[in-house]
């Protein structure tokens, strides 16, 4: 299974649904095990409102909803019942 093709394409099918979505991939090393391991975060973009802390003025803008990832395999299942609601 190529799982980066997979992943591009449930990116680009939740942008088709109008999601506005970003996907960022890590590789990290473990002292503990030795090894090279990736890890995934992948951030929907929502609109929303910040407020300004000295002011008090709202402005619209998008706000990140981060999830992270520690395997690809659990990313494209959460991608595909995402992408299907």
């Amino acid at each position: 299974m190529n799982v980066s093709r997979n992943l591009k394409l449930m990116l680009m099918k939740l942008g088709r649904k109008g999601h506005d979505v970003s996907l960022i991939q890590e590789q990290r090393y473990s002292r503990d095990y030795d090894s090279v391991y990736s890890r995934y975060k992948l951030t929907f973009w929502i609109e929303g409102e910040k407020k300004n802390k000295k002011t008090g003025e709202k402005k619209k803008c998008k706000v990140p909803d981060t999830y992270e990832f520690n395997s690809a395999i659990e990313l494209l299942q959460y991608m595909v019942v995402r992408a299907n609601e």
